[in-house]
């Protein structure tokens, strides 16, 4: 099953890389506020390597590349198609190199990188907390881990609805904070984090649905399915609640973590 839930996953982020660069502006917001948190970290990084996760169409990669200059880096995604995409946007420098990785299945190695960062990829972990905890492992020493990602009280409306009609919720589950927080506080690592909202709005639940088709984050972990007429019912509940329109609301989840000297 685990197998084929990351099947689907680098299926669905192959598919349209350049509709994911052009629309995905949840992603993008994140990855230049994320860049921001970094600004008091920046002195902190130790010499060495920069791994990022989850690097797309390179929305996070750019600040890499503006932030850190000449570091050897390793910029990585479980999609060729999106490692092929950002590779082409940014050039090959001979600081970088370009590959697929795939966190939860292969191995890492320990104690090599003074950085490790991802943006919007925590939350299709198999198990968020005990991946991130293996990357931790991946730092050296003094080595910084930066992570941004949904966190569970993502797109509470949806599940609300969902529930006044008595009808499943299809929304995916997602990383739980404070437990993530707590079993990676209990390593050698010192761990922070900041929370807050974002908001977008469609004309309806079909326009929302397309949306998160094409960038490749309709994948499903929640194991439930909704009718045609169920889909209808709850798009025409959610207009009628906002007003004609369908706002989702993204629980914003920003981690720091440094590995103990």
């Amino acid at each position: 099953m685990y197998k084929e839930y990351r099947a689907d996953i680098k299926k669905a982020f192959s598919t349209d890389p350049q509709y994911y660069h052009e629309h995905s502006t949840i992603q993008k917001e994140t990855a230049d506020r994320l860049a921001n948190s970094l600004d008091p970290w920046l002195y902190s990084v130790p010499p060495g390597e920069i791994l990022e996760i989850g690097c797309g169409t390179g929305y996070f990669t750019d600040h890499l590349v503006r932030l850190f200059g000449k570091r050897p880096m390793e910029i990585t995604d479980l999609s060729e198609e999106m490692v092929e995409f950002c590779k082409n946007r940014i050039g090959e420098p001979e600081n970088i190199t370009f590959k697929t990785l795939d966190v939860e299945a292969d191995e890492l190695p320990e104690e090599k990188y003074a950085l490790i960062t991802g943006n919007y990829v925590a939350e299709w972990f198999h198990q968020p907390a005990m991946t991130l905890e293996k990357l931790s492992y991946a730092l050296k020493p003094g080595g910084l881990m930066l992570m941004a990602f949904p966190g569970e009280d993502t797109f509470p409306e949806w599940r609300k609805y969902c529930l006044d009609l008595g009808i499943p919720c299809t929304a995916n589950s997602f990383p739980e904070t404070e437990q993530l927080i707590i079993h990676l506080s209990m390593g050698p690592f010192q761990v922070d984090f900041y929370e807050d909202q974002t908001r977008e709005t469609y004309d309806d639940l079909y326009a929302f649905y397309r949306h998160m088709k094409r960038n490749g984050t309709s994948v499903s972990n929640s194991g439930k399915s909704l009718s045609v007429k169920q889909v209808k019912l709850l798009n025409d509940y959610w207009t009628e609640r906002q007003g004609g329109k369908v706002e989702v609301t993204y629980h914003n989840v920003f981690l720091a973590l440094k590995r103990v000297a």
